[in-house]
């Protein structure tokens, strides 16, 4: 993936980034944006959006001019050393570790960063397990050897050199056992050999712990047990140890060698930081800055939920527009984002959200996408070409056009997968063709190729699990959202996970589900369970593979799927399509909605006999626009031909190459413009001009016979050639909006 893909406006010399961080990707100085009050800035978008590489850029180009720290806040080796030692050590602790030591690396102008404060913090916590024997407690009190720079010891902050600060702390193991706590011993030693500048600086932090009263040692002693404690007074002392990080960094900036020698603003770098340990880093510094508590460090953090997540706001309401709702902002809307915080409310009682700036992250643009794709093609765009070579280059551009609609992890993947395309005849690229296109993995690149679907599935699913889905349901995680790849409403999923979750003692409610997909950073489309296009297909391609059983064939669980819903919304004999029982909001009809089903699992009979039996001639009950309604909504079915790579008769259908078998020539009618608009709906390859061509023929012959209403079939084959002329969807929804 090209490192700058998309990242433009966001990373140029007059960019956000630039902006709040004082200097280019080049070095140069550049105004900075806000302070000294300064929100912390969200990166939010779902899977495959690049927040996570914005991130790592940001630390490889801008990082060469200013501090700068990144963490993983879901990384495994956070939980795996904080799993070491349990009663010293938590996620947080690690990532503040971590953090501590990058800045301690630092080599630009300036120098390294100590962090003395935090470095007193964590001694304090590793020194404050009364269980633990004198040695391991040492030991754990020696870990954090390396947040101390080399040669002055803390910049003069302590009178004697590193190695006999060191000694010092060793000697502590002489007699067995210690005559004091370790706790008591190490601080002991530490006070003793601050110097005046040492102490104040420790006074100024952790005097203002809770309980501390000014006093340093007593705000040590005190981080230390609630750390101990654990619950709500551990996440009060992890919270305070960030502060402490924080504080560091700003030493370092407003002494006499670092107002002489640093520019810029540092950042804090934390990718995932809506999961837990992000969650709790992130309170620290919302908490602190809406108290009053400022600093120049610069913190960009990731998010997948839009509103960037709950933890940020008191009441739901507070993410639809309230008053503490986060300022928004994306490269589209063009110049930089005005933020100042709002005045008014009680610190600690206000809603976090008015202390972030989202930053959406940007869609590709088709130029962008198109550009990616010639890259990874290897030519060039005006080229020379093989004949058809051209064509199937459009064909490939429109495919990842649909699919991805500007996710760049998309565009990258399915680009490699076109890459690898040989088709000799390009009007038969589809979607499909090209989900199933093999590219090999860049983790594991001694595997043989995978089918690209399957490489995003596990690029935006698999390894991108919902924090709060339950462990028991990890391995299942996919399974489920393959079956609800062919729902629609909350409803008509819920009827399917019913089913699909069997006898199992841990289930999960369609409803749950949403929530999970919401918090993943997927989009909600109320036509579609599974809201966006590209996952759908992704899971449907997945799905039709599936199998229940040895020697089952692939298609019947896709087929099985489709037949559930068909026979859930098939309304009770008897039942009229204005039967409140039958009523479906969505699909006009509870029969429409089975006819939808029914018309992706078995074919056109069933809905064309439903579209004949309801068409306003024969049922006066019906309005010609709630019929043209049904018609769309039913045409919007998937088909399993292109599925199964088997022959496509739509084509000949919508034509009348191909009648329909009956006298009945309305049914006749039916069936030609069902295919047609079904065959346009599809979109998953290339569709004959003639075939939208048909629609005003074939609605006008509709109204043969005089209907009351009629003339709504005309204004109807209007508005739908016009649409087809744009190449735009009949029947629009939020997942195919992009389509076009």
């Amino acid at each position: 993936m090209s490192d700058d893909l998309g990242f433009g406006k966001l990373l140029d010399d007059e960019g956000l980034v630039a902006r709040l961080l004082g200097k280019t990707a080049k070095g140069r100085n550049r105004p900075l944006l806000y302070g000294p009050d300064l929100p912390v800035v969200f990166l939010t978008g779902g899977p495959g959006m690049g927040k996570g590489r914005l991130l790592r850029r940001v630390r490889d180009e801008f990082g060469r001019y200013v501090p700068a720290a990144y963490v993983d806040c879901a990384a495994p080796v956070l939980r795996d050393g904080a799993d070491q030692r349990l009663s010293t050590r938590s996620e947080a602790t690690e990532a503040l570790r971590e953090l501590a030591v990058q800045f301690g690396a630092w080599g630009g102008d300036g120098g390294p960063i100590g962090a003395p404060r935090l470095y007193a913090g964590l001694v304090a916590v590793a020194a404050g397990d009364a269980l633990a024997n004198p040695a391991d407690g040492l030991g754990e009190v020696r870990r954090y050897d390396d947040l101390l720079p080399r040669g002055s010891f803390w910049g003069g902050v302590l009178h004697r050199a590193f190695r006999a600060y060191l000694a010092a702390l060793g000697a502590l193991l002489v007699a067995q056992p210690l005559a004091t706590p370790l706790i008591t011993a190490i601080l002991d030693e530490l006070f003793a050999r601050t110097s005046s500048e040492g102490k104040a600086a420790l006074e100024a932090c952790y005097g203002s712990y809770s309980g501390a009263a000014g006093h340093p040692r007593l705000g040590l002693h005190a981080l230390s047990v609630d750390f101990q404690q654990g619950g709500d007074a551990r996440a009060n002392a992890e919270s305070f140890l960030f502060r402490a990080l924080r504080e560091d960094v700003e030493a370092a900036y407003t002494s006499v060698r670092g107002r002489v020698a640093r520019a810029g603003r540092p950042v804090v770098l934390l990718d995932h930081a809506d999961d837990s340990v992000g969650r709790r880093l992130l309170r620290s510094v919302l908490l602190d800055r809406e108290s009053g508590h400022h600093d120049r460090v610069v913190v960009l953090a990731t998010a997948r939920r839009a509103d960037g997540g709950r933890f940020l706001y008191r009441s739901p309401d507070a993410s639809a527009g309230a008053e503490d709702a986060p300022a928004v902002w994306s490269p589209s809307d063009g110049g930089l984002p005005g933020w100042a915080r709002r005045q008014g409310g009680v610190p600690g009682l206000v809603a976090p959200a008015r202390g972030v700036l989202l930053v959406r992250m940007p869609l590709l643009t088709t130029e962008q996408q198109n550009h990616e794709l010639a890259r990874l093609q290897g030519h060039g765009r005006d080229a020379g070409h093989q004949p058809g070579e051209h064509a199937a280059r459009l064909r490939v551009e429109s495919a990842v056009h649909r699919l991805g609609g500007g996710r760049p992890r998309f565009v990258t993947r399915l680009g490699e997968a076109a890459a690898t395309l040989r088709v000799p005849d390009p009007a038969a690229l589809t979607d499909w063709a090209l989900l199933d296109a093999p590219v090999r993995s860049r983790e594991t690149s001694d595997a043989p190729p995978r089918p690209v679907a399957e490489l995003l599935l596990d690029d935006l699913i698999g390894r991108q699990l919902p924090e709060e889905l339950p462990p028991e349901q990890h391995g299942h995680w996919l399974d489920l959202l393959s079956h609800l790849s062919v729902a629609h409403t909350g409803p008509c999923a819920q009827r399917l996970i019913r089913a699909r979750q069997g006898d199992r003692d841990e289930r999960l409610s369609a409803y749950r589900v949403a929530e999970l997909l919401q918090d993943s950073g997927w989009p909600h489309c109320p036509r579609h369970f599974i809201g966006d296009r590209g996952l759908r297909h992704l899971l449907m391609r997945r799905l039709y593979g599936m199998t229940d059983g040895p020697g089952q064939r692939r298609g019947a669980v896709w087929r099985a799927d489709q037949a559930l819903l068909r026979d859930h919304f098939a309304p009770l004999p008897g039942a009229g399509p204005d039967d409140e029982d039958g009523a479906d909001e969505l699909f006009g009809s509870a029969a429409a909605h089975a006819a939808h089903h029914d018309l992706a699992a078995r074919g056109a009979a069933r809905a064309v006999d439903h579209l004949t039996r309801t068409f306003p001639a024969r049922d006066p009950r019906r309005a010609m626009a709630d019929w043209c309604g049904e018609l769309l909504t039913i045409a919007g079915a998937p088909c399993e031909a292109p599925l199964a790579g088997t022959p496509d008769e739509r084509h000949a259908r919508a034509l009348g190459e191909s009648p329909a078998a009956g006298d009945d020539v309305l049914r006749r009618r039916v069936d030609r413009l069902l295919h047609a608009v079904w065959l346009y709906e599809d979109r998953t390859g290339p569709v004959d001009p003639a075939v939208p061509a048909t629609w005003r023929q074939l609605l006008d012959r509709l109204g043969d016979e005089p209907v009351p209403g009629i003339e709504v079939l005309s204004r109807t084959a209007g508005e739908w050639a016009g649409r087809a002329r744009e190449k735009l969807p009949l029947h629009p929804c939020a997942c195919t909006r992009h389509i076009g």
